[in-house]
């Protein structure tokens, strides 16, 4: 409940609704809001605690990062608002690291639970998500993922929210890409977990669609021997060659995250794997390790000669867009990944979805959230998720490690329209 009794209860949701356009969302929270004779009721009220699974360490530890940077500035923004408007309630995000492992997930969902945590943001990685999606649904906790994207969890009607565009349209994107630059022929090298798998599909169906032929497709565990992995790859481009296929013609499409540095270390060692183009996707783009030739030389040449191209889903630049980037810059040294941006927004997002419900109910929060999320206009624009609680969009940009006068950095190189299904190249 807000302090200052009726009247500035009445304030604080019409700045609440001017914040986030609420015209006609769930008329009858509205409705009941300014409608409702006053009277003394407990509503939200002291701190209110929403759990975060990061990953803090492991493969997807870089893009965890900027995610953590992007909620807590979204925390800081939130409560800032929250004590201008005078209401008497505040959010406290409490995180967990991950390490990116499904294990340690589930370990540190319980910890949440344990605390009575029913609202989670994160956890990133896909696999993460579905090592904890049963005991979500049991327990009536609502999860908001800014970053997985496997397909395996477009589900309507569940618990789990992603402000991420999923590897159905992802996949498109990759196969015209590669195809766009002449590529007939690929080797799909891919994580074995649900996000890898799932790519993998998703590139290959489309790019056979497109006339392409995958020539073979080598899953590795996230534990695995990177020289080996390297040999295998190696082994196919060969054998592709001898069958009359021209290395201009080949193309290596790798969905991993982290692993990736390993890979080009021993791939390097091979020159036959330099002579041909390599395309990666969401989980390594902006790696930095890949564009650092003081620390990770080898790695970055390799990534420079082969032109590694990643995607990254494209959202609208707006305002609050360069707000977060530029405070994010500040704090980290370094532009975020999109990841940051979908992190800061869902912190908004469910902090305006409390207030409208006026009370800590998670599956409260779930039916009014893809209405608010779609009102809120913040640093991805308007959030429009679809019937699997995913985010709708659909452009992909491309981006690259580029080399100029001696320093290297990710740039976008080109843009994926998926309206007609085509690649702008920049460069």
């Amino acid at each position: 409940m807000f302090e200052g009794g009726s009247m500035l209860r009445k304030e604080v949701l019409a700045a609440l609704m001017v914040a986030i356009f609420l015209v006609g969302i769930g008329a009858g929270y509205a409705l009941n809001f300014l409608l409702a004779p006053a009277k003394e009721e407990v509503g939200l009220t002291g701190t209110i605690k929403i759990g975060v699974l990061v990953a803090l360490t492991g493969g997807l530890s870089s893009y965890g990062e900027d995610c953590k940077a992007g909620w807590e500035l979204g925390e800081e923004d939130v409560n800032a608002f929250l004590k201008a408007a005078g209401a008497t309630w505040r959010i406290d995000l409490e995180f967990e690291d991950t390490e990116t492992s499904p294990e340690v997930t589930l370990t540190k969902f319980e910890t949440l639970l344990s605390r009575g945590i029913k609202i989670v943001l994160g956890p990133m990685a896909s696999g993460e998500v579905l090592a904890i999606k049963e005991r979500a649904e049991a327990e009536n906790v609502l999860i908001i993922s800014p970053s997985s994207t496997a397909v395996q969890l477009a589900i309507p009607g569940d618990n789990i929210f992603r402000f991420v565009a999923v590897d159905t349209w992802q996949g498109a994107a990759i196969a015209k890409m590669i195809h766009s630059l002449g590529i007939t022929h690929i080797v799909s090298v891919y994580l074995s977990n649900p996000w890898g798998e799932g790519l993998d599909l998703a590139v290959s169906n489309r790019f056979t669609e497109l006339g392409g032929t995958v020539v073979a497709h080598i899953p590795f565990p996230s534990t695995f021997d990177p020289a080996a992995l390297a040999e295998q790859i190696k082994s196919k481009v060969e054998e592709t060659i001898a069958g009359g296929v021209s290395k201009k013609k080949i193309g290596i499409f790798l969905a991993s995250y982290g692993e990736a540095v390993q890979i080009f270390s021993h791939a390097a060692g091979y020159p036959i794997l330099s002579e041909v183009r390599w395309f990666g996707t969401d989980g390594t783009v902006m790696l930095p390790e890949i564009a650092d030739l003081t620390e990770h030389p080898t790695e970055t040449r390799f990534a420079l000669a082969t032109n590694f191209t990643s995607t990254i889903f494209k959202i609208t630049e707006t305002p609050k867009f360069e707000y977060v980037k530029s405070e994010i810059k500040k704090k980290l040294g370094r532009e975020p990944t999109v990841y940051a941006y979908g992190s800061y927004d869902s912190v908004w997002v469910v902090a305006l979805a409390l207030a409208v419900v006026n009370k800590y109910d998670a599956m409260k929060i779930k039916e009014v959230l893809p209405q608010v999320a779609s009102s809120y206009y913040g640093a991805m624009g308007n959030i429009m998720l679809d019937e699997n609680g995913d985010y709708s969009g659909a452009d992909f940009s491309l981006w690259r490690p580029v080399e100029v006068n001696g320093v290297v950095e990710w740039r976008e190189v080109g843009v994926y329209r998926s309206a007609t299904d085509t690649v702008e190249w920049l460069v």
